[in-house]
């Protein structure tokens, strides 16, 4: 994907998420319970940094844990919901391509559902490498993202697939665009497999502990990694 196509897909889909910021959060009142237990690792007084925190949701079981919790969000919609819904949590509007942290401050970065929303290969390694510079060292690094590659969504990527090799759409192969919403905003997403988000950890900073797929109540499915930050 071109850097510049990157980009103005990157500034849509925060001006999607602060158009649907309300809407968006009344669907996402509570964390999910089939990824609740990835809090487990979060001990009293950690420094945990959440990267695209929405509505402020996983800050309840980071509370729990009596940690200290940071939620960034690129969208000003979200971050505002997240304020109301959660007074004495820490909310942040930054970009997640140039966190406003320094070097080593975070024991542990969650990041939910984000990732998939990066658009080209370059902004996805940005991503992570941004998460493995503000993470101390040995430092965990809990990400998930949607389970694409389905019997519902196979065929639209491989229609994009087919844009793409032809030169048709500015999309790579593997991505897509969906909506959300009764207004049908469009979103951007990449399809991920186990293998390329392990290897997009590796290349940038990380070792991939546990890379699975995890079923939701709802039917779909999750890819949840677990990587730790290289100690040198």
């Amino acid at each position: 994907m071109r850097a510049t196509d990157a980009q103005t897909i990157l500034g849509a889909v925060c001006k999607t998420y602060d158009t649907v910021a309300g809407e968006f959060s009344a669907s996402r009142s509570k964390f999910w319970d089939e990824l609740a237990f990835l809090v487990l690792c979060v001990k009293r007084g950690d420094n945990v940094l959440d990267i695209g925190c929405g509505n402020g949701r996983l800050f309840p079981l980071i509370k729990e844990r009596r940690a200290k919790y940071t939620g960034i969000d690129c969208s000003e919609g979200l971050i505002h919901e997240a304020k109301q819904l959660h007074h004495d949590g820490e909310f942040v509007v930054s970009d997640a391509l140039a966190l406003p942290f320094q070097n080593n401050t975070f024991d542990i970065a969650y990041s939910f559902a984000v990732i998939h929303h990066i658009p080209g290969k370059e902004l996805r390694a940005q991503f992570v490498r941004e998460a493995a510079r503000v993470l101390k060292p040995s430092g965990m690094f809990i990400l998930s993202e949607w389970n694409l590659w389905n019997t519902r969504r196979t065929p639209e990527l491989l229609f994009t697939a087919a844009k793409s090799i032809l030169g048709l759409t500015p999309l790579d192969v593997g991505d897509l665009m969906l909506t959300f919403g009764k207004d049908k905003k469009p979103r951007y997403l990449h399809a991920f497999t186990k293998r390329e988000l392990s290897a997009l950890l590796a290349e940038n900073g990380f070792a991939a502990l546990r890379v699975s797929v995890i079923a939701r109540k709802s039917g779909e499915k999750n890819i949840v990694a677990v990587a730790r930050k290289n100690s040198a």
